[in-house]
């Protein structure tokens, strides 16, 4: 029997949602009396689900001011990928003596995605594909160490990956980087495998960064 969501927990995965696909944009502040209001509830489900978002690092909260979604800043992003490109180095680099014939099949599926930029269930599909991609590689690394923590920087990096992609188009950049990945993989050379990865996270984060320099939306990063 499926358990049923609370009331709490339907307001928290519908506002995570539109924060983290920055439907509400970051820097953006949050008022429980009016979320209240839009969601036809009384504060406390409300309080309690910003309580979660801020869990998350999606909120922070000030005193006598109320609730701020957390802004972009140069030094999260850096932070962020740091972590991820060193642990997805390792992972990378302890797969090519694990993975397997299948998990690389599967992962040359996984690289082949598409997203059309104006339409929001595609993007979903097309980040959802990214975090499958890279976690595929950590889990046939055989760490699950590696695995839990690499998973917990991607769900901190989601936003990132919806902006990065909203901003420009990363489609084709994304699967020839992929694709290029799995081919190193194929050959069981731990070491380019290695170098494979912290390039193509380099070149997601600059890209990232470029993006919001660049765009009309760059007053969003926080230096």
């Amino acid at each position: 029997m499926v358990k049923k969501k609370s009331l709490t927990e339907i307001i928290y995965y519908r506002l995570r949602e539109e924060v983290v696909t920055c439907a509400i944009a970051p820097s953006t502040e949050l008022s429980e009396a009016e979320l209240a209001k839009r969601f036809d509830v009384s504060k406390t489900p409300v309080r309690e689900a910003l309580a979660m978002l801020r869990l998350d690092g999606l909120v922070h909260t000030y005193p006598r001011r109320g609730y701020e979604v957390t802004p972009i800043t140069l030094a999260d992003i850096n932070s962020l990928f740091e972590a991820r490109t060193i642990l997805e180095a390792g992972a990378a680099e302890l797969a090519c003596a694990k993975i397997s014939e299948e998990e690389l099949a599967s992962l040359e599926q996984l690289a082949r995605s598409e997203y059309l930029g104006e339409s929001e269930s595609s993007l979903s599909r097309f980040v959802d594909r990214n975090r499958q991609f890279h976690l595929a590689i950590a889990r046939a690394a055989g760490n699950e160490r590696i695995y839990a923590m690499l998973e917990k920087q991607l769900h901190e990096l989601e936003r990132f990956f919806y902006l990065g992609a909203s901003l420009r188009n990363v489609q084709e950049e994304t699967n020839v980087d992929h694709q290029h990945i799995v081919e190193i993989l194929a050959t069981r050379d731990a070491n380019e495998a290695r170098r494979a990865m912290i390039r193509h996270n380099t070149i997601t984060r600059q890209g990232l960064l470029d993006a919001l320099t660049r765009s009309p939306e760059a007053g969003l990063l926080r230096i």
